[in-house]
């Protein structure tokens, strides 16, 4: 996701101040973690040691509940949910400056305690997928509670589908979930990595596509060869994140990541490591590709949608843009769901499926400036009205952009041609699988 450390200078006088991104002007004053970088370890470090034979050491291969939902009076039934009474609490568990802020506040939570009654202890305890399903695992492998009632676990990470596998996610109340079924909108509606909504609702989402410098590459073309061609030699970046780079791999090849077998990672390698032996890759970065971009060691590289957004509001770097390549850029999103044993299970639906009103969703994104889940709330940023628009007037003089600098961005509200070329993960089916995807990419970033 975007970097979120405010590391850029402010602006020039000279340069308006609705050009800032307010994700930067709120780093100004407040540090702030890279949400995608932390993501990133997991995916790297321990991806590296082999993450399939991590989660097993901490006892991943429990005795699986997947499918119990579908009987009679099982948890996650229809029955069940049917007998589930509302509380007047609910823990939410998210990652780091994830959610609206205004001097400690989190004014999208208020409303919803004013309008339901319902209080909620919202905590950041997430900072990598991986550690945190080791610090839950224990309690939901004894079958007691985790303390919270929605957790937030990203797609293309592993945990998510140990957590479905071994049946430690309650199915959701698909009677519950009106705004959702309203408001979601496609590219997270029905995903592949949990198909028909049984356990997730999309909590935000970001690319990982193709950043380039315009005033060095006049014509970028539409394709992800673009990171393979030699007359870049030395001055194209990729990621270290074995994931992201095998998918790239994949694109380049023509396979959808997502359908790919055994055999096509095995041809994906091969590109990667001729792009290598060619020299046409300068590094192997982690989130600081993006300051190698800016100070011109690369002219074109794999990046995340919001780091060129941030970028290209800020004068000294924009010439840096955007390219998701015919190919597809790889879409991740980070999904709420409710662990087994959560004691509010019926106010988790109810706050769950608050955020797919446009109004509500709207100070998110104002805040976030991530993938809106909800289409509808750029209209609603163009034309506040009611409770929203007072809460973002509220919000506007810490953050001093108008709505529509969210609104307009591709990148939080995409555009047709985004969502077209969006692209799902693969899903790894067993820990064989991730491990032979670590030992065919994992030499290539060696030694970089």
């Amino acid at each position: 996701m975007t970097e979120r450390n405010g590391s850029e200078p402010r602006e020039s006088a000279m340069d308006p101040m609705d050009r800032m991104d307010p994700s930067v002007w709120r780093g100004l004053t407040q540090p702030r973690l890279s949400r995608r970088q932390l993501l990133t370890s997991a995916g790297a470090g321990a991806g590296m040691l082999g993450l399939g034979a991590f989660l097993a050491a901490c006892g991943v291969k429990g005795t699986s509940t997947s499918g119990t939902s579908n009987k009679p009076g099982s948890v996650g039934s229809a029955a069940w949910w049917a007998k589930q009474k509302p509380t007047k609490t609910v823990n939410f568990a998210n990652w780091p400056y994830y959610i609206d802020v205004f001097k400690g506040k989190h004014l999208s939570l208020e409303h919803f305690t004013a309008t339901t009654g319902i209080a909620v202890n919202y905590t950041e305890p997430i900072s990598d997928n991986v550690p945190f399903y080791a610090k839950i695992r224990p309690s939901l492998q004894a079958g007691q509670p985790t303390g919270y009632d929605i957790i937030v676990m990203t797609n293309n990470s592993p945990p998510l589908g140990y957590l479905i596998e071994n049946g430690w996610l309650i199915p959701l109340d698909q009677k519950a979930m009106p705004n959702f079924d309203k408001n979601a909108g496609p590219l997270i509606k029905n995903p592949s990595w949990d198909p028909g909504n049984k356990y997730t609702m999309a909590w935000q989402s970001g690319w990982t596509a193709i950043g380039y410098n315009s005033s060095v590459i006049k014509n970028p073309g539409t394709s992800v060869d673009i990171l393979f061609d030699k007359k870049y030699a030395g001055k194209v970046g990729m990621m270290n994140d074995l994931q992201e780079l095998g998918s790239v791999g994949l694109l380049a090849i023509g396979v959808e990541p997502a359908t790919s077998t055994e055999s096509d990672w095995a041809k994906a390698a091969k590109k990667l490591q001729q792009q290598r032996s060619d020299g046409i890759v300068r590094s192997y970065y982690d989130q600081s590709y993006i300051d190698h971009l800016k100070n011109g060691d690369t002219v074109v590289s794999m990046a995340w949608s919001g780091d060129i957004f941030q970028a290209d509001l800020n004068s000294k770097y924009r010439d840096l843009k955007l390219l998701i390549a015919d190919q597809g850029g790889m879409f991740w999103t980070d999904n709420m769901c409710i662990p087994m044993y959560a004691q509010n299970p019926r106010a988790a639906m109810t706050l769950m499926d608050y955020w797919y009103q446009p109004d509500v969703e709207a100070l998110v994104e104002y805040y976030n400036d991530y993938v809106c889940p909800v289409p509808g709330a750029k209209d609603f940023l163009l034309h506040p009205s009611g409770w929203g628009a007072q809460a973002l007037k509220t919000m506007n003089p810490e953050i001093g952009l108008p709505t529509s600098t969210t609104a307009d961005a591709p990148t939080v509200f995409p555009t047709a041609a985004y969502i077209k070329n969006s692209r799902p993960y693969y899903e790894y089916k067993s820990q064989e699988e991730l491990t032979t995807w670590n030992n065919l990419f994992s030499p290539i970033t060696q030694g970089a």
